[in-house]
Formats: C-alpha cells, sequence, structure tokens
C-alpha cells in the first residue's frame, strides 16, 4: 500500500474578526447555544519587529489567569517574542486583553516535547493572561483593519449601555466560571461524546457539527475523527462535548490517499481520507501544565475518560492512520538526523 499525504495544521488564516466555541448536537445536551461557550476566544498575534504581519488563532480559558491553545500557533511567539490581544467579544465593539510574551519574560509556554513536523502530539501551549490584571484596548470592527479602528474606553462603555446582550456576554467571560477538562489515561477509547466546533469568521458563525466516531489512541497520543468542517484559522480551539467538557484542542487536519489494487480486477484504486486531529488531555500533558501552572494547576477541575465518557468494549480499528503517522515520524526523525549532521 502506497501512501500519500498532506499534513494541513489549522494554522492562521488571513486577519478576520471571530471567535470559535462549541454547540450541543443531541437533545441530552447541556450547552445549547453558542453563548454557553464564552470561555473560547480568537486572539490576535502581533510578533514583535520591523513589519510584522499580524496573525490569528483561538485559545479557550481553563484557569483564571491560563488559556490553552495549539503549540503551532505560538511557537514563534515563544521564540522571539510578540504582543497577544485576546478578542473577548464577538460583537460590533469589542474589548482585548492583552499580554506581551519575550523569551526574557514568557507568557507562553510550549509543550517541551512539542515538534512541528509532527501533526497533534503534544501539539499545545499555555497562554498566561490574567484578566483581572491586564491591560485593554478597545475597538469597532471594521473590515481589513488590524486589529479594529481604536475607540476609547467611555465609547465602549457607552456601547455596553446601549447593549445588554453585549453587556451580559463580557460579565459572562470575565466569570470565574470554566469547563472541567476530559482526562484520558493510557488506553484506546471511542467516545460515548458527540463533538462540534463553532466557527467565526467575518462575524458570521458556522456550526460544524461532528456525526462521526470519536476515538482517543494511546500510542498515537491524540484524539482523531473524520473532518466535519475544520479548517485553516480555527487552531487552538477548545474541542468540547455535547455535555460541556474541554476534550482537546484543535490541532491539525490529515488528508490521506492510498494507492491499493483491487483483488477482483487488479487495477489500482485510491482511497481518501480526510482526519481531523486534536490534542487530548493525557498523562504527558497533564504533566506539563502541572509544571508550568504551578498551584493553579490544582484549581483545575477534571473527569476521568473512563468509564463514563467512553463506549464499552469499542476501540475502532486505525491501522490506516496509524500507517500514515508511522511514515510522519520516521520521516521527520530522518529530518531531525540530518539537520544535525
Amino acid at each position: 500500500m502506497k501512501l500519500f499525504f498532506t499534513i494541513c495544521l489549522c494554522l492562521f488564516s488571513p486577519l478576520v474578526w471571530g471567535q470559535v466555541g462549541v454547540v450541543s448536537v443531541t437533545d441530552e445536551d447541556q450547552h445549547t447555544s453558542t453563548e454557553d461557550f464564552y470561555h473560547t476566544f480568537e486572539y490576535q498575534i502581533q510578533p514583535l519587529g520591523k513589519n510584522a504581519k499580524w496573525k490569528k488563532c483561538q485559545a479557550t480559558r481553563i484557569g483564571r489567569r491560563w488559556f490553552a491553545t495549539a503549540a503551532h500557533c505560538v511557537l514563534e511567539c515563544a521564540k522571539a517574542g510578540c504582543n497577544i490581544y485576546m478578542d473577548l467579544l464577538d460583537e460590533d465593539y469589542t474589548a482585548m486583553a492583552t499580554v506581551r510574551s519575550t523569551p526574557k519574560k514568557p507568557a507562553v509556554f510550549i509543550h517541551p516535547d512539542y515538534d512541528l513536523e509532527i501533526p497533534a502530539l503534544d501539539d499545545f501551549a499555555l497562554i498566561r493572561l490574567d484578566l483581572s490584571r491586564a491591560p485593554y484596548y478597545y475597538f469597532r470592527r471594521v473590515p481589513n483593519a488590524k486589529p479594529g479602528e481604536a475607540v476609547s474606553k467611555q465609547t465602549f462603555d457607552r456601547f455596553l449601555n446601549t447593549n445588554r446582550r453585549a453587556a451580559s456576554k463580557l460579565r459572562r467571560v470575565l466569570s470565574g466560571d470554566l469547563p472541567p477538562i476530559l482526562a484520558f489515561d493510557d488506553d484506546t477509547y471511542q467516545l460515548d461524546r458527540k463533538l462540534s466546533v463553532i466557527s467565526i469568521f467575518d462575524g458570521v458563525r458556522s456550526i460544524k457539527p461532528n456525526p462521526n466516531p470519536v476515538y482517543y489512541v494511546k500510542d498515537l497520543g491524540f484524539g482523531y475523527t473524520k473532518n466535519f468542517g475544520i479548517r485553516s484559522g480555527m487552531s487552538g480551539s477548545g474541542v468540547m462535548s455535547n455535555t460541556g467538557e474541554l476534550v482537546g484542542m484543535v490541532s491539525a487536519n490529515l488528508y490521506v490517499n492510498t494507492k491499493q489494487t483491487n483483488p477482483k480486477t487488479g487495477k489500482p484504486v485510491t482511497l481518501a481520507y480526510d482526519f481531523f486531529l486534536f490534542s487530548a488531555f493525557n498523562k504527558p500533558m497533564r504533566a506539563f501544565m502541572e509544571q508550568t501552572m504551578g498551584s493553579d494547576y490544582y484549581q483545575l477541575e477534571f473527569k476521568d475518560a473512563y468509564p463514563q465518557y467512553i463506549v464499552p468494549g469499542k476501540r475502532g480499528d486505525h491501522s490506516v492512520i496509524r500507517a500514515i503517522v508511522k511514515q510522519i515520524r520516521q520521516d521527520a526523525a530522518k529530518k531531525a538526523k540530518k539537520a544535525k549532521k
């Protein structure tokens, strides 16, 4: 079987306004509206240096002063420094909490085992940003403006005074109510939950429900399912269950073409696969979080995936994705070895 693949990290898209969250998909859901997912945000990245281009990604607030995102979103930020603008309100006017990260005074922390050449595995980072202490900037959304038209706090306050919905959203954002996190141990599971992701580009919300089985595979170190509409610009968004648990972080799409021979006709057949990969809160990830967050880590609420959140006795056939990931990792190892010479 010959494998031809394309890794599509859900990398930065051109600057657009938006926010990523999650919605429910069954009658048993606790979360029924986009406003329920007020802990997931879009953020703008301004690299330090002249002529630096703004970029965007998503993050989910998991602690009083911590946001989780994808490592590939902020890898360059951690290396060279940047300003991060966390967009807290998906309205015509918004408040942005800001933080500067530099190599000497980091606010961005990358999983130490992350390798850009290997999709999804350890694709996780933390942003330290305390909303109660961070400086704020206020903007009116303007198409193609980076990050928008600056307005005064007085102008923003007037907007809130005349827009109850926006004011209510912001109050909820600043509250301490955060999602529980689904913890995976060393096993392979099919999840007994539905997933969906909301993307917002140019102020338009798009709900992406997942109708397919979802798996966490121990030896791969990440979760996956068939792609259900996840695309560039949505990286770092929290992958949530329909009952409100944070399951992982949007990482990558993996397009796979396999060429096989039809045993009946002897003719070549091409089979195409399109996987969505997400980093999961397994033991190595939780160890990194504990080391980075310190005492804040013990304020997080974890729920064990086993046994409540899995389908008993179902592990799935992961031969295709195992084969392609094995090839990717072998190629990455060869590339790293060659670079050292």
